[in-house]
């Protein structure tokens, strides 16, 4: 084998096992999103899947295979969002609250963190109750944005913005 045929296969490998890291990513970010749903009680058609936010800070809906960006810290970014709907129009989601994600696989594990949040969870894929506390913290930021949020904010004593409503 000349010195150029053994680049090219080092260069074979090293791009096959990044597809692969990238797929079994992909996979589990799936799994995060189909559980979640599972958790919520509701479709998988209500969780969506953003590309991280542009410069502008809008993130676009898109499937997960095109939503997962690779960042210099070298974590998939990615956004996941819960269609939200106003009581009795379900037909019309309303909003979808979204939440920035970053997720790196460890070990046979999973690195879930919520960057605004600055929460960290070690997920295991063949344990679907190690994703629990993840979930709770998912539902809990949802239920206090709309109920103690929004309260201290119409009444002066937020720093919080609400871009839902205007």
């Amino acid at each position: 084998m000349t010195k150029f045929e053994e680049l090219n296969k080092i260069y074979t490998n090293a791009e096959n096992d990044f597809k692969e890291y990238r797929w079994n990513c992909l996979n589990f970010a799936v799994q995060v999103g189909k559980g979640l749903a599972e958790y919520l009680e509701c479709d998988y058609d209500e969780i969506q899947y953003y590309r991280p936010p542009d410069k502008d800070n809008k993130s676009i809906e898109a499937h997960p295979r095109d939503a997962l960006l690779i960042d210099i810290d070298t974590s998939w970014h990615y956004g996941m969002g819960v269609n939200l709907y106003v009581e009795g129009n379900i037909d019309n989601p309303a909003m979808s609250y979204i939440f920035d994600l970053a997720l790196k696989k460890e070990d046979g594990n999973f690195g879930l963190r919520l960057i605004k949040e600055k929460k960290e969870f070690t997920l295991d894929p063949n344990d679907p109750a190690s994703f629990t506390p993840f979930y709770d913290l998912i539902y809990n930021i949802i239920k206090n944005r709309f109920e103690l949020e929004l309260e201290k904010f119409l009444n002066n004593k937020s720093t919080e913005h609400f871009p839902e409503y205007g």
